[in-house]
């Protein structure tokens, strides 16, 4: 089993997207795995480090490959979102301008 993290700072856009793109390159040094699946799992990573980007003032990005699986989690530290339901509301975004 190999482990891997990245650490992710809440509101460093200029950094946004290095840990998703890092660990492109791990599980491309792995081999074997079908490009479609690389794909799909960039695309899922790199929307959660940016939603820790913008909304949380830290977070982490860890990896864990095991028999040919990969397994990501993302944690952050933030504000939560103080109003669920409004939230779930279609054009509702807690996102600041600059996002």
């Amino acid at each position: 089993m190999t482990l891997w993290s990245y650490p992710i700072r809440g509101g460093d856009y200029a950094a946004g997207g290095a840990a998703a793109r890092q660990l492109k390159e791990l599980v491309k040094t792995l081999g074997g795995v079908d490009p479609l699946a690389v794909r799909r799992l960039m695309i899922a990573a790199y929307e959660a480090e940016m939603n820790v980007v913008i909304h949380a003032r830290r977070g982490v990005l860890e990896a864990r490959f095991d028999d040919g699986e990969v397994a990501v989690e993302v944690r952050d530290e933030g504000p939560g979102i103080p109003d669920l339901a409004l939230a779930l509301r279609a054009g509702y975004s807690t996102a600041p301008a600059e996002a």
